[in-house]
């Protein structure tokens, strides 16, 4: 069997690093999170 090699990251297509990705995606829940808790106290 031969020894596997170790494949490089690929960058992301977009925001140029995975870290920036990761915190975008965090942001981003983040904020659907706050939007969810204002519309239920607006309508509650």
């Amino acid at each position: 069997m031969p020894p596997l090699r170790d494949a490089p990251d690929e960058p992301p297509p977009f925001l140029g690093t995975w870290r920036r990705i990761y915190q975008a995606a965090l942001i981003y829940l983040a904020i659907l999170i706050l939007g969810f808790y204002v519309f239920t106290r607006i309508y509650q």
